[in-house]
């Protein structure tokens, strides 16, 4: 068995044991995710690159609990299990089973082992939503290990999107504000999932409702406000001197999208230069002490300056486009794609057109996430017909038909015929 483990351990480190370099590495990837403190002479010993000798029990356990097993004597009783049961057909036997603590089990060994946690999680919850079982979905919400600061972001990034695609199709209003009640469910899924395409539908209720709890937490209070603002905008209300007084300021232990979403929408409202000037300063020093986020810090002020052409805001992000090209994560290619867009539409007005289409043509749109994605793609369809007309293409007329119907879908009062047409002149 202990060759079985030396296996499952290589395709945890996903990285096979030929030499001393690699059995350092793996001792301090187990440190790291385990602080279990072994010699590299061991990890060496085991793999047979020194002179054998058998592991002692106490080794072999952190070694399993490395690879997502409690003990060596867990792993030994299970590998036949998990090496032969399909991934899937485990799972559906699980939800099948109809046991929370069952399922629960199932999550956090997934999640030790890192297999596929993300879509499991995602599924079991889509089912119990199906079945209406609130005492699951609270199980699930309320596990210390699925708390949003115990997550990786990327990983709460997919779960996110993925569990808030499911309330597009979903209705019970009953259940979703018992969900809303949950501070990780906000966390995870509200704030993480904003569906820019139904601000004025099923998410404007979720907000709506939450405006109304008079125990929410700050930042999610922070965060509806800023939510609420910019639904009003794209509704074309006008915006009193009470809605106003209500947005937040930016504090520097803002999430960097929510403290992004704040700047980008306090330049827009603000008539001020120097109001402006001083909103300008904070982010530059922000961008200038954590510049490995500026891609979140700029990602809503890129689809902001997109939809209100504040040439104040458009000049400010445009100047720090060198900084956002560093992709570490899965959700930095939606906003670097969304940044492209942003780029792209500058590129229009100054006429460079056969640049911007260059651009256009390769930004990867499969990428950027669902909530955004539909209404990105309004702009899409619109600067592609822009230069389509520009440059006479045969394109103009599939991408005039393809903007209509992308209108169609997102109806906001802010798109009027006039936005459309008088873009680019403003």
């Amino acid at each position: 068995m202990i060759d079985e483990l030396k296996r499952v351990i290589e395709k945890t480190f996903n990285r096979k044991m030929t030499d001393r370099g690699s059995c350092e590495a793996l001792a301090q990837d187990i440190y790291e995710k385990t602080g279990a403190i072994l010699s590299y002479n061991t990890l060496r010993r085991l793999f047979g690159l020194a002179e054998y000798r058998k592991p002692r029990e106490s080794t072999l356990d952190q070694l399993a609990a490395y690879c997502g097993f409690r003990s060596f004597n867990d792993f030994s009783q299970r590998f036949t299990e998990v090496d032969t049961w399909p991934t899937w057909e485990n799972l559906y036997v699980s939800l099948s089973a109809n046991d929370h603590s069952n399922l629960l089990e199932m999550l956090l060994f997934r999640k030790r082992r890192n297999d596929h946690f993300t879509i499991s999680f995602t599924i079991v919850v889509r089912e119990l939503l199906h079945r209406k079982d609130l005492e699951g979905l609270l199980c699930l919400f309320r596990e210390p290990a699925f708390q949003f600061n115990t997550l990786p972001y990327d990983e709460v990034a997919q779960i996110g999107v993925l569990v808030g695609l499911h309330f597009r199709n979903f209705d019970d209003i009953s259940l979703e504000k018992q969900l809303l009640d949950e501070p990780n469910f906000r966390d995870i899924v509200f704030k993480i999932f904003v569906d820019y395409g139904r601000l004025n539908g099923k998410y404007g209720e979720w907000v709506k409702y939450l405006s109304g709890l008079e125990n929410l937490d700050k930042e999610t209070r922070v965060f509806i406000q800023c939510i609420e603002v910019w639904r009003q905008i794209l509704a074309n209300e006008p915006l009193g001197q009470e809605v106003l007084k209500r947005l937040p300021k930016l504090q520097d232990n803002q999430h960097p999208i929510l403290f992004g979403r704040i700047f980008g929408i306090r330049m827009c409202v603000s008539s001020s230069k120097s109001s402006r000037l001083k909103l300008k300063e904070h982010m530059q020093q922000r961008l200038a002490k954590e510049p490995h986020l500026a891609t979140e810090l700029l990602y809503e002020p890129s689809v902001q300056s997109l939809v209100l052409q504040d040439s104040d805001l458009q000049q400010f992000v445009a100047a720090h486009t060198y900084l956002i090209h560093d992709i570490k994560f899965w959700y930095h290619f939606s906003q670097v794609s969304v940044h492209r867009v942003f780029q792209v539409s500058l590129l229009i007005r100054d006429q460079q057109y056969t640049k911007a289409l260059s651009i256009l043509e390769n930004i990867p749109f499969g990428h950027i996430r669902h909530g955004y994605r539909e209404f990105i793609e309004i702009y899409v369809a619109f600067f592609q017909m822009k230069i389509a007309k520009e440059l006479k293409t045969k394109e103009l007329d599939k991408w005039q038909t393809h903007f209509e119907q992308r209108r169609k879908a997102i109806n906001y009062p802010i798109f009027t015929n006039a936005y459309f047409e008088n873009y680019f002149n403003n």
